[in-house]
C-alpha cells in the first residue's frame, strides 16, 4: 500500500505542473493572436496617418529650410526663412488678421452656442424639431455656404435691400476694408454657432437631474442653478469647445478665399490664405512651409494646452 499511494503521489506530482501551465500558455498564445489581428486592422490607419499627415508635415519643414520655387532645385538657407519673419509686414498682418478673426469668432459664437443649448434644454416637446432646424447650417458644405453669403452681402443684393427699407445706406460689405473683416464673421457666427451648440446641450443633458433636485431643495432656482451647478459642471464642455472654435478659426481658409481672397487692402488675409498665395501664386515655398510650420505650432500648442486642461479637471 505505501508503494502505490508513493506512486500516485509521483505521478500526480508529474502530471499537474504540465496541467497547471496548460491555461497560461492557451491565454498568452490567445492574447499574442488578439494583438496580431488588432495590429492587422491598425496597419492601414498607420499607413494613411504617416503618408497624409506625418510625411507632409516633415517634408515641410524640409523645404522651410530650403530656397525652393518648384522649378530650381531646392537650395539650404538653413533658418534664414524663419529669422525674416520678424520682418516680414505680409506675415505679421496677416498673424494680426487670424488672431483677430478667431477672437470675434470664438467669443461670440460660445456664448451664443450656449445660450441656444441651454433655452433648448429647458423643452420638453420640440427639443427635437429645434434642434434640427438650427443644426442645418453647420451641415452645408464650406463652399456653398461662401457662395451664398457672398450673393448676400453684394452691394445690390438683398442685406442692402433690407437696410434700404428700413431708411439705413447700403453698406460694401465685401470691398471696404472696415466692413470686410465683419461680414466674415457674421457669417462664421451664423454657420459655426449650431455646431458647438449641439456640443454644449449634449454636456448640458448629460448632467444628473438630481443635482438640480438638490439645489431646488435648498432654495436655489433660475440664475443659480445656472451658476452653481451648470457651469461648474460643463467645465470640460466648454474647455473642449473653445480649444476646438479655436483651432477651427486658425484652420479657416475657405470663407476668405471664396468671399473676399484676402481684401480689401489684405484686410482679411489670414495666415492660411497667406500660405497658399505664397506657395501658388508667388512660387516661394520656402517661405510658406516655414508660414504652415509656424501655424502648426500654434495650433499644436493648443492641442497640449487642452490635453493639459483635461488632465487638470479630471485631477480636480
Amino acid at each position: 500500500m505505501p508503494s502505490s499511494r508513493l506512486s500516485e503521489a509521483l505521478t500526480e506530482g508529474a502530471v499537474a505542473p504540465a496541467t497547471a501551465h496548460w491555461p497560461r500558455r492557451s491565454a498568452a498564445r490567445w492574447l499574442s493572436r488578439r494583438q496580431g489581428w488588432g495590429l492587422a486592422f491598425a496597419v492601414p490607419a498607420l499607413l494613411y496617418l504617416a503618408v497624409f499627415q506625418l510625411y507632409p508635415i516633415l517634408f515641410s519643414l524640409y523645404v522651410s529650410l530650403h530656397d525652393y520655387d518648384l522649378v530650381s532645385p531646392a537650395r539650404f538657407v538653413g533658418l534664414r526663412n524663419y529669422l525674416n519673419l520678424a520682418r516680414d509686414h505680409a506675415f505679421l498682418n496677416s498673424v494680426a488678421v487670424t488672431v483677430t478673426y478667431v477672437f470675434y469668432t470664438v467669443v461670440p459664437v460660445l456664448g451664443f452656442a450656449f445660450a441656444l443649448a441651454w433655452a433648448l434644454s429647458r423643452l420638453q416637446r420640440s427639443r427635437a424639431f429645434w434642434r434640427t432646424m438650427i443644426f442645418l447650417p453647420s451641415i452645408l458644405p464650406l463652399v456653398s455656404v461662401a457662395l451664398i453669403w457672398k450673393l448676400l452681402l453684394n452691394y445690390r443684393g438683398p442685406v442692402n435691400a433690407a437696410l434700404g427699407l428700413v431708411g439705413l445706406p447700403s453698406l460694401p460689405w465685401l470691398t471696404h476694408s472696415a466692413y470686410a473683416p465683419w461680414a466674415l464673421v457674421l457669417m462664421s457666427w451664423w454657420h459655426a454657432t449650431s455646431y458647438y451648440m449641439i456640443i454644449f446641450l449634449a454636456g448640458i443633458l448629460a448632467i444628473p437631474r438630481q443635482h438640480y433636485e438638490a439645489a431646488a431643495l435648498d432654495g436655489a432656482h433660475g440664475w443659480s442653478l445656472l451658476w452653481y451647478i451648470t457651469l461648474p459642471s460643463m467645465r470640460p464642455t466648454i474647455v473642449l469647445v473653445i480649444v476646438l472654435a479655436t483651432v477651427n478659426g486658425l484652420k479657416t481658409f475657405a470663407f476668405q478665399q471664396i468671399m473676399t481672397d484676402g481684401g480689401p487692402a489684405n484686410a482679411t488675409q489670414i495666415l492660411t490664405l497667406l500660405i497658399y498665395k505664397t506657395a501658388f501664386n508667388y512660387l516661394q515655398m520656402g517661405r510658406a512651409s516655414a508660414y504652415s510650420i509656424v501655424l502648426f505650432a500654434g495650433i499644436l500648442a493648443i492641442s497640449l494646452l487642452q490635453i493639459w486642461l483635461f488632465r487638470s479637471e479630471r485631477g480636480a
